[in-house]
């Protein structure tokens, strides 16, 4: 029996069609997937560079911005909005917009999404509401950045529940309450970052159980209670910044001793006592302790070892002389002791003969250059 040219076309253009369909369901990401993140862009109001105009269509893991897949599973592996890198080509469409600004809040739908290892929407400056609780659920996150908006609310204690996160940034925000305990149970964690946010209460004594931590920003807030010693167990910290809090107590003599620490800044608070020989004897490069209530002398520990980028020890009430040894230092650019209590002559040499007054002025009786030449009272 002979079956016609047309009904052989019609055939291998229906397997045709079947077949394309069929790879491009298995290229589209779920449709599940595809529901959550309408709900999220339905939260999101963008109107300078239009970014979700390209959420269109059912595939979701192709040129949707800021959107990647798993390239085996099509599953949505990361959510990349940041105000600061939107690229040319949709900021033609807002030339005088240098920033992203977006309003609205973060869906929780964006939960569902369960093999999310990295979510990035920050700098958009006018995201608000809060972080939702089920972040509990996306136990692959390891990248959480939602810095520069208007989050506020609570850090979620779930956070605990994401152990496998390497960093945690909600920077520049308007969070309240406290450190959440469990926050220490992120021993993955290589970067925390809350700054200049409105969180209360005190550091969690078990700090130091974040020994994979290269880099903690708690600065600017409204943070309470002694500096947890067990912040000097952190063995590869990097860099530690609490200034700018209301911390009281001693500024303790393991912070000197830790191998990595390079940047140390505790300014304006309420600390007291005296500033550990180790810490001044240390290899940092910026040590800044200005506008607490550090008193004692200026222990004269410097020598070759020492690299100061930054030492400011300004507005504390400090005694004694200037250490000579300043001027055995490997090198010593921007110092300042001012506002203190201080008396006798200014040492020579490097690095004083190159500061200005500004690093030595409103003290108690210190004399010579760069200050007025000494006299029978002031030395």
């Amino acid at each position: 029996m002979c079956i016609s040219a047309s009904l052989v076309t019609l055939s291998l253009v229906t397997s045709l069609v079947a077949l394309i369909t069929q790879l491009q369901l298995v290229q589209c990401c779920p449709s599940s997937e595809w529901a959550s993140l309408m709900a999220i862009k339905a939260s999101l109001y963008e109107p300078n560079f239009g970014i979700f105009h390209t959420w269109r269509g059912t595939n979701c893991c192709y040129k949707w911005y800021g959107i990647a897949c798993d390239p085996t599973t099509r599953r949505v592996a990361q959510i990349n909005l940041n105000g600061l890198t939107v690229p040319d080509n949709r900021r033609r469409l807002n030339r005088h917009a240098t920033t992203g600004y977006m309003t609205g809040h973060i869906s929780p739908s964006i939960c569902n999404l369960t093999q999310l290892s990295s979510i990035t929407i920050s700098d958009w400056k006018g995201i608000s509401g809060i972080i939702p609780s089920c972040i509990q659920t996306l136990s692959l996150l390891q990248i959480l950045d939602l810095s520069n908006n208007s989050i506020t609310g609570q850090v979620p204690k779930s956070i605990g529940s994401l152990t496998q996160l390497t960093m945690l940034n909600l920077a520049d925000n308007r969070i309240s309450g406290t450190i959440p305990t469990t926050l220490t149970n992120l021993r993955n964690l290589v970067h925390l970052d809350l700054r200049n946010n409105l969180m209360r209460g005190h550091i969690p004594t078990d700090f130091g159980r974040l020994n994979n931590m290269n880099r903690a920003f708690l600065s600017h807030n409204l943070l309470t209670g002694p500096i947890p010693e067990t912040i000097s167990r952190i063995y590869g910290l990097a860099v530690l910044d609490l200034s700018m809090n209301r911390f009281s107590g001693k500024v303790h003599e393991s912070l000197g001793r830790m191998p990595v620490l390079d940047s140390l800044k505790l300014k304006y608070n309420r600390l007291t006592g005296e500033i550990p020989s180790t810490v001044l004897g240390s290899r940092m490069t910026h040590l800044d302790l200005r506008g607490n209530m550090l008193s004692g002398e200026i222990a004269d520990v410097f020598g070759e070892r020492s690299y100061f980028i930054n030492l400011d020890l300004s507005f504390n009430n400090l005694s004694g002389s200037v250490p000579k040894s300043l001027s055995s230092a490997n090198y010593i650019g921007h110092l300042d002791l001012s506002h203190n209590r201080l008396c006798g002559r200014i040492p020579s040499g490097e690095p004083f003969d190159r500061l200005r007054t500004t690093s030595f002025e409103h003290n108690k009786c210190l004399c010579g250059m760069p200050l007025k030449p000494c006299t029978q009272e002031t030395v």
